[in-house]
């Protein structure tokens, strides 16, 4: 019995993990830095449904006029965002604050930056985490005169040094990379494959789970990265949430949620998808950048999502033994259940 309840503890720290953002304590925001002549500007695009309550009431207001508001959101920025070019700090100007209107459900920052040198190491800290949450992370792209870079701003690391004048292109890899970290530390995208393979009966059931979930959202990726069809975030968000819900109930109460498991995988797969393509879609990339971005981050959401089958089917498996074949699956798809129908009121009904 201490041997089975231990081997629930990973589980639990997954589920416990991803109900932390009932709490807002993840998210990602998507980053645009353009520096020419000596000016950088900042532009930071937001979820305001991964965000602290506190944090969207201010960024709200402050998009709406509220003087006060837009003075605190300014004193964040002035704090979180530093630069530094050849051993110089740059001169931090002014501070923007749009969308979070009616309906709309990103917020942006943007910040004026004026160095007194154009040339030379240019190194980048930022730190968000007391305003947007304390595992908050960025992702974007960095251009300069030389070229264009990704940069990511998180746990590992805070800070980006560059040199703006090596011309350095983003590379295949670095976008294999943002997809692990993509899938790895999206929390609605791992409670999604937890409960679709809750009730998976065999190796072959993973097969086709997993191979219907990858065709679905690598058509819809692809699609909205190139543009072809596009979906706002205020209705892709509270579908992806639906999904989670859907699948969890189907696996409490179907009689046999397992025998068309695939072709829900397929179609939910399709929503996920516009969901990836929203990374991709605010780095701003074109001609070869986008062709190796949308390969690329294909690649490691495939590469993340074998590394979640990996570690936690076993484990699954394993616990669904005796008396907890039907306990486990019943108890995962539960805990997922709550967590999503959270998700799905709150992106919902969000201001």
């Amino acid at each position: 019995m201490t041997t089975r309840l231990a081997g629930w503890a990973p589980l639990w720290l997954m589920l416990i993990g991803c109900g932390g953002a009932l709490a807002h304590v993840t998210a990602s925001g998507l980053l645009r830095i353009e520096f020419t002549g000596g000016r950088m500007l900042y532009a930071l695009s937001v979820a305001l449904p991964e965000l602290p309550a506190a944090s969207v009431m201010i960024l709200t207001a402050a998009a709406n006029g509220d003087r006060a508001a837009a003075e605190l959101v300014a004193e964040a920025a002035r704090r979180s965002v530093t630069v530094d070019l050849e051993d110089g700090r740059c001169r931090t100007g002014r501070v923007r604050i749009g969308g979070a209107g009616t309906n709309e459900t990103r917020a942006t920052v943007e910040i004026d930056f004026g160095c007194d040198a154009s040339h030379g190491r240019l190194a980048i800290t930022e730190d968000w985490r007391a305003f947007l949450g304390e595992h908050y992370q960025t992702i974007g792209t960095l251009r300069t005169p030389s070229g264009e870079r990704q940069v990511i701003f998180g746990e590992e690391s805070r800070s980006v040094t560059v040199d703006i004048d090596r011309t350095l292109a983003t590379g295949w890899f670095d976008f294999v990379k943002l997809g692990i970290k993509h899938i790895l530390t999206g929390y609605d995208h791992l409670l999604f494959l937890v409960a679709l393979l809750a009730t998976a009966r065999g190796a072959w059931s993973v097969v086709r789970i997993v191979t219907a979930f990858t065709l679905a959202h690598s058509v819809t990726l692809s699609i909205s990265a190139l543009g072809i069809v596009t979906l706002p975030d205020r209705i892709i968000e509270p579908l992806i949430a639906a999904t989670i819900v859907w699948v969890a109930l189907e696996n409490l109460f179907a009689v046999d949620p397992d025998r068309m498991r695939w072709m829900w995988s397929f179609g939910f797969g399709l929503v996920h998808g516009f969901g990836f393509a929203s990374v991709l879609g605010e780095l701003g990339l074109n001609g070869a950048a986008l062709v190796r971005g949308l390969v690329g981050f294909n690649v490691g959401v495939e590469i993340g999502q074998l590394i979640i089958v990996a570690a936690f089917l076993p484990m699954l498996t394993w616990l669904a033994r005796g008396r907890g074949t039907r306990l486990t699956p019943r108890i995962a798809s539960l805990a997922v259940a709550v967590i999503g129908t959270y998700w799905l009121v709150e992106r919902i009904f969000i201001e």
